[in-house]
């Protein structure tokens, strides 16, 4: 080749490359243009597997998490860093720095599910273990919680996995026993939650109940543009503001201390406020009581509920969803942990219906704790409380059992059972399916002692219809009757009766129902055979307490029987279960320690009841001021060793003799 021709061959190698660069080029800016036209369906698919922030739900990042998003690749590298941070902040036992590090961990990867969680359960396990003090302990229970509700859920709304450890942290780390300061959780919540939703309505029924949740539900939404829009409210608010008091949980916790409807500590509440304070809230309480304003209040203070109970930075729930929940599975009482579990499962398993990227388990086990809430209300979902406003952990809690729930409970076995495992080959309609069959028939069983206990007819056929349900559906794998159903019910019920006094719950379960059926025995004038249903109380009670020896932290004993007795007295007296007649004889019967006891709270409902039921009735004769009521006032607990030494066959005796 010479040199004319090499030059052509290379001029044309050269347009050909020039060529193949042009034509690249164009591939490429058609491929960019046709990726382009992709951008929008990925970032659907994205937002449906939960990939990627959705910013129309979240409407828009707080500035801190959006900048830690925009870190690229070195997100990756951070988080390793703080991982291994953590972990020796954590054994120093320098808690603070750790949670400012969490904190920054959750912003780095915000959609990450499992760094919420390990972040929670870091602070309300191992840190609030490491805690000396009841609030001290508290303190970082909340914030775990906190971790979840107010800002893990927000970021990933479609995450079962995070209901699901919100729900446990309610159920178990509160509402469970394992924990020594279990009390005092119990307690700062049940406060908390009355702040909020006020104390509970003097219901006769579930309907009356209901709707005084109902009135929360329909107050306004924008309270602010309520206020506008309404010259009455906005002068009262002014007022109100005016005597320093705004409309949010500065209101609320002033009504939760001073505007209580009915409360045998109301004499003592003035006595915790400061001297140079009763001026104003003397003046605050004569605007909240204007008859001028009467509709007003009661509108602003229920709007004010709502927007607190939905506020993110709250409790972030949902009014409407809470109400649905009452109406679904009765008239639950939130100041319980249990629901704020079921609150929590339900929301999720709804929330997050048809996510691409569910978790299979975390789905299930969500559904479960569904069963875990309802169940526990059967067992400690009647509360009493006292609330101290300065110290909650120091409040007086009771919480018993509660029988109305064990149809709710039930209906939900068959329900979610249904759904979860209605496909399945093995699923027999009629049951909860295979996987829930065994904690099914375990509650039925559990609920017919508790049901037969507790007395009545009714309570006794809903008991009946259980054990047939039980006989006909809990077979043996050849499809037979199991032998222990080949018994008539009563004998069924004492040969379980045994099995009840496998935990703390169940025993005072069984325990509560016996006391109560001792005094439903008083109300009917069967003194004799209170006698003995008190001495199977106590029988029951001391082979339970027989093992609690070494129990140094009273986390599994049960309290004196008199002091349960009273507790029991308190739930008839203000139960609308029974009449107020039932409740003269009864009143009439009791012994003066525990009348004192339980008088001015159980007195404002008997008073209802009779204007409503029983009109010819006068309270005051059904209900009698007990002797000795000043001096107990003064000193709530000088009778404590009466109850706890409470003996019926003195007072039996004694009415006897007289």
């Amino acid at each position: 080749m010479n040199m004319e021709e090499y030059l052509d061959a290379r001029r044309a190698s050269v347009h050909r490359s020039i060529a193949t660069q042009w034509g690249s080029i164009a591939v490429a800016l058609t491929l960019v243009m046709f990726a382009g036209l992709l951008v929008r369906p990925i970032n659907e698919v994205r937002r449906a597997c939960q990939i990627g922030f959705d910013e129309q739900t979240l409407k828009g990042l707080p500035p801190d998490v959006n900048l830690m998003t925009k870190m690229g690749t070195l997100r990756a590298l951070a988080v390793d860093i703080a991982f291994i941070r953590l972990e020796n902040l954590k054994q120093e036992n320098r808690f603070y720095e750790l949670m400012q590090l969490s904190d920054t961990l959750c912003k780095l990867i915000p959609r990450s599910a499992s760094v919420w969680s390990y972040s929670a359960w870091n602070m309300a396990y191992n840190i609030s273990v490491c805690q000396y003090t009841n609030e001290a302990r508290w303190l970082w229970v909340k914030n775990g919680i906190r971790n979840l509700r107010n800002l893990g859920i927000v970021y990933n709304p479609k995450s079962i996995t995070l209901y699901k450890e919100l729900a446990w942290i309610f159920y178990h780390k509160i509402g469970d026993r394992l924990d020594d300061s279990h009390m005092a959780y119990k307690r700062e919540l049940a406060v908390e939650i009355q702040i909020i939703l006020g104390e509970p309505p003097l219901a006769l029924t579930e309907e009356e109940a209901l709707a005084n949740f109902k009135a929360i539900q329909s107050a306004p939404k924008d309270i602010d543009k309520w206020i506008e829009q309404n010259a009455e409210a906005a002068k009262l608010v002014n007022e109100l503001k005016e005597l320093g008091l705004p409309p949010g949980i500065e209101l609320l916790e002033f009504v939760a201390r001073n505007m209580r409807t009915y409360s045998s500590s109301e004499g003592l509440l003035a006595n915790q406020q400061k001297q140079e304070n009763l001026g104003r809230i003397s003046a605050i309480k004569a605007v909240l009581s204007n008859p001028e304003y009467a509709g007003t209040v009661d509108t602003l203070i229920a709007a004010v509920r709502r927007k607190t109970i939905e506020d993110v930075d709250r409790l972030n729930m949902k009014v409407d969803w809470m109400l649905q929940l009452m109406e679904d599975y009765g008239p639950i009482d939130w100041r319980t942990p249990f629901a704020h579990t079921l609150y929590w499962a339900t929301y999720g398993d709804m929330e997050t219906k048809g996510s691409l990227n569910i978790n299979p388990a975390d789905s299930m086990n969500a559904v479960r704790f569904i069963f875990f809430a309802l169940q526990s209300m059967v067992r400690s979902g009647n509360v009493l409380l006292e609330p101290n406003f300065d110290k909650p952990n120091e409040s007086f809690l009771q919480m018993m059992p509660d029988t109305r729930f064990i149809h709710y409970m039930h209906e939900a076995y068959l329900k979610f059972g249904k759904e979860q495992f209605g496909d399945d080959p093995r699923f027999i309609p009629g049951t909860s399916g295979p996987n829930y069959l065994s904690g099914h028939r375990n509650f039925l069983m559990e609920g017919i002692r508790q049901l037969y206990l507790q007395g009545g007819e009714d309570n006794l056929q809903e008991a009946k219809e259980y054990y047939f349900y039980l006989r006909k559906f809990d077979r043996t794998p050849e499809g037979k009757v199991k032998p222990q159903y080949n018994v008539n019910f009563e004998e069924f019920v004492f040969n379980t009766l045994y099995e009840a006094l496998e935990t703390q719950s169940r025993a005072t379960a069984m325990v509560s129902e016996l006391l109560l059926r001792s005094l439903k025995d008083l109300a009917d004038g069967e003194l004799d055979r209170s006698v003995i249903h008190f001495n199977q109380a106590k029988k029951w009670r001391d082979f339970y307490m027989k093992d609690m020896e070494y129990d140094r932290n009273q986390r599994r004993s049960m309290e004196k029987l008199g002091v349960m007795r009273r507790d029991v007295a308190m739930q008839f007296m203000m139960s609308p279960a029974f009449s107020a007649l039932q409740k003269y004889r009864l009143w009439h019967a009791l012994d003066t320690a525990t009348r004192q006891a339980i008088y001015d709270n159980a007195l404002p409902l008997v008073e209802k009841q009779c204007e409503v039921h029983n009109p010819q009735l006068d309270p005051a004769k059904v209900m009698p001021v007990p002797p000795g009521m000043k001096e107990y006032r003064e000193n709530p607990d000088s009778n404590l060793k009466n109850l706890q030494y409470f003996d019926p066959t003195v007072s039996v005796g004694e009415k006897k003799s007289e």
